[in-house]
Parts: structure tokens; sequence; C-alpha cells
């Protein structure tokens, strides 16, 4: 989004939030509206006329309905079921904003931070749009999660904190679209929730990781759900049928199924009213909008990077641009002129100063889609 038109948002916003006559904030809504994109637009315009709820996903939306202050009881839920721990719960919210190592360091915001009552630090990562690199983001999240959990806080001395009474981390993932290594899993299995607890070395050797990552599968879930099948279970082999509806719930709360089974359970009936009462509210409704309009200012820019990168991959690439985009050009390139996968694995390790096994794994993403 140009600079003018990001201050212009900025300040109808404003006006909006601070408006009380529902006429004059009903223009305001319009103006925004008629700033976006015919397919955000519509999507908007849908919740704020009342057609459809807010998304669980939505960043404005999570951080009330699933607040680690106001609704403790609701995110110890879903943290004890989605990663099978009875002993969790939730003390309450921290900093969203993780350690700054430097100046010119990148800031890490979490999503959704709570610290636990056994002196974990936890974070809930509500991810509505595709993310290429979860894994990578994931550990980078985590990591510094664990840095602050390992750092003196007000009151502390210096002594308190040490390596035997660090507690550690969790870190829970839930993804409405999985990334391709996720997809490709549910190609052979029904599993949906993907719990990393334990580090092993290639000698067989492994320990109790002070990092927790749980990813789950929002988008698989729900499509088990609306097919009648459940690949979850707890300890005992019992189907996590009330956790499916919770979560197939967040992936999707205007779908009339889930809608149905989650209105005869009393705390899910709940959240379903919260959303409704939220979405009614002008600050809300505001923030609902702001939110759209960085997210689509966000694929916007992913979707012009991945442009970029193609073109640059197809000129057989300049530094700038996408590795990925880059790669898929080359790979394509030389499928147009017969050219074989060895010799397309050459010219990419060449062309990008790659390994062998990074070459082959663009040639499985892209070579396949191509042919």
């Amino acid at each position: 989004m140009d600079k003018l038109k990001e201050k212009a948002v900025l300040d109808i916003l404003e006006q909006l939030k601070k408006e009380e006559g529902a006429e004059r904030a009903k223009e305001y809504e319009n103006q925004l509206l008629g700033m976006l994109g015919e397919q955000d637009r519509n999507e908007i315009a849908e919740v704020l006329d009342g057609r459809k709820l807010p998304s669980l996903l939505s960043d404005t939306i999570a951080k009330r309905v699933f607040s680690a202050d106001s609704h403790r009881e609701r995110r110890a839920y879903l943290l004890r079921n989605v990663v099978q721990d009875d002993s969790i719960d939730v003390e309450g919210s921290y900093t969203n904003e993780g350690l700054m190592q430097s100046t010119d360091s990148k800031k890490i915001i979490f999503d959704e931070p709570a610290r636990l009552k056994d002196g974990r630090h936890s974070d809930t990562e509500f991810q509505i749009s595709l993310q290429e690199y979860i894994f990578k983001r994931a550990e980078l999240y985590a990591s510094d999660m664990l840095m602050l959990s390992y750092s003196v806080e007000e009151g502390q001395k210096k002594s308190e904190v040490s390596y035997s009474n660090t507690a550690g981390v969790l870190l829970v993932v839930l993804m409405r679209n999985s990334p391709k290594e996720f997809k490709k899993f549910s190609e052979t299995s029904e599993r949906y929730i993907h719990r990393f607890k334990k580090r092993t070395a290639d000698s067989g050797l492994s320990f109790n990781s002070m990092i927790t990552m749980v990813f789950v599968q929002l988008d698989e879930c729900l499509k088990q759900f609306k097919d009648g099948r459940n690949g979850e279970y707890d300890s005992e082999g019992n189907q996590l049928d009330e956790l499916q509806i919770l979560l197939s719930l967040v992936a999707d709360i205007n779908d009339e199924k889930v809608l149905k089974s989650a209105k005869h359970i009393n705390f899910m009936r709940d959240i379903i009213a919260d959303v409704k009462e939220l979405s009614e509210n002008k600050e809300v409704r505001a923030m609902l909008l702001a939110e759209k309009y960085a997210q689509a200012d966000m694929n916007a820019v992913r979707s012009y990077e991945r442009n970029e990168g193609r073109e640059e991959g197809k000129a057989e690439g300049k530094a700038e641009g996408k590795a990925e985009g880059k790669a898929e050009g080359i790979i394509e390139t030389g499928l147009d002129f017969g050219l074989s996968e060895d010799e397309i694995l050459q010219r990419l390790q060449n062309k990008l100063n790659l390994s062998l096994q990074k070459a082959q794994e663009y040639f499985e993403m892209f070579g396949k889609q191509t042919v």
C-alpha cells in the first residue's frame, strides 16, 4: 500500500472508531470498502452486513475470544487437548514482543502469548495465510521465547535463573492452509496434529527438548470432519471428537455442519455468541477492516515477489528475486528445451549456487507441475 493511501485508510479508521452516529459510521465503512479490491471487499462486506461471522483466525477476533486473561479457560482447553497434556494451566498473558539482540535485529511479534502455571512461556499462532517457511518461522519464534524464559525478570536476581530451573516453551501453530510438506504427509496419513517434543540423533540417542512445537492442519481437520472421519486419538485410543469440532470451528466458523455440532457444546456456543457480538462492535469492525487491508497488502507483496522471481528465473537468474521463482523458471526452460533431469539439476546448481540436494528439492517441487 502506498504511503498516501495508507494514511487515508488510517485517518478514516480513526474517524470510524470515534463516530457515534450509525449512519455516519456506515459512510466511513463504505469509504474503506471502496478502497479494497473486489474479492477482499466482498469478503469483508459479508461480515459487516451480518451475513457471515468474522473468522476465529482473525487477529482481532482471536485475541479477544481466546484471551489468556479474560478467557484463560478456553486457551487452556485448546492447549491441553492439542498438546495432549492435562497438566497445562494458563496463568495469563505476557509481552507479545520477542527479545531484541541488537539495534539491527528483526523483531519477532507473537500472536497469542501466554504464561503457563508450570513456568513455561507459550504462544499460539493463528495462521490464516499460507506460510511457506513454517518450520523455520516456528523454530525462530520458539527460540526467541526460550531466551525470554531464560531471562531475568523484574524482581528476580540473576542467580535465581539457571539451566536447571528454566521451564522451556510451547509453540502451537494453527494453520488454515497447510504448507506443501504437510499436504504431502496427508497423502498417506490421517493425522492432522503433529507434536514435536524430542530431538533424536542419527545414533538413536534422544532427549526431551525444552521446545515443544505443535502444528495443526486446520484444513485437513475440517475436511475430515465434513467427511465424518477423525484421524486423531488420545493415548487410550479414543477419538478426539470434541477437539475436532473446536478446530473445525476455528477453520470455518460459517460452515453449517460445524455450527450445528458446535452449538451443542456449551463453551463453543458461547464462543459463537461472542464472535457475533464482537462483529457488531464499532471498534472491532474498524479493526477487522484494517486487518483486511493489511492482509490484502501482504498478499499483493507476496504475489509481486513470486512473479518477479519467476520472470528472473526464466531469464536464468539475476541476483534479485526469489530463489523459488528463479528455480521454477530454470526448470520450465530446461524442460521446454528437452533437457534431462540431470542436466536441469546441474544448471540449478551452477546458476543458483545450490547443493545437489536443494536442486533436487526444487525439481521435485516444480518439475512434476510443469510436465
